[in-house]
């Protein structure tokens, strides 16, 4: 098994384990996402963190993270404004540039602990017709 690639960020306020991360706005630090739009990190390790404390960030390779929904194997997953996976939204009114943490690798419904493969990048939602 490959180790996944793990990397120590001081948290800017609390961060629970097992959630997504990203850049704090203004700050070398992190902070628990808090929206789709979020600049990822990665996702916390099952420890999370203290404000102004070391959390171990998972950001690339296998990880665990709350659901925050129900999620289907293979969904591309965004945060919710509590750090937990969701599912990357369908167009909207407005288009935006949604940030993608990972793919899930098992079926979850809102609060369970499921695996991702964390992989950050972003998708451009188009608005809807």
């Amino acid at each position: 098994m490959t180790e996944p690639l793990i990397k120590s960020f001081t948290a800017d306020a609390a961060i629970r384990g097992n959630r997504l991360v990203a850049f704090h706005a203004s700050k070398h630090a992190a902070i628990e996402a808090a929206s789709n739009t979020a600049v990822g990190l990665g996702v916390s390790t099952s420890t999370g963190a203290k404000a102004a404390g070391q959390v171990d960030v998972i950001q690339l390779g296998l990880a665990e993270v709350v659901a925050g929904g129900n999620l289907t194997r293979g969904a591309r997953v965004t945060s919710d404004d509590q750090g937990r996976a969701v599912v990357v939204p369908a167009p909207a009114v407005a288009a935006a540039t949604v940030t993608v943490f990972g793919i899930v690798q098992a079926a979850a419904v809102e609060g369970d602990i499921v695996p991702i493969l964390v992989a950050p990048s972003a998708v451009y939602v188009p608005a809807s017709a």
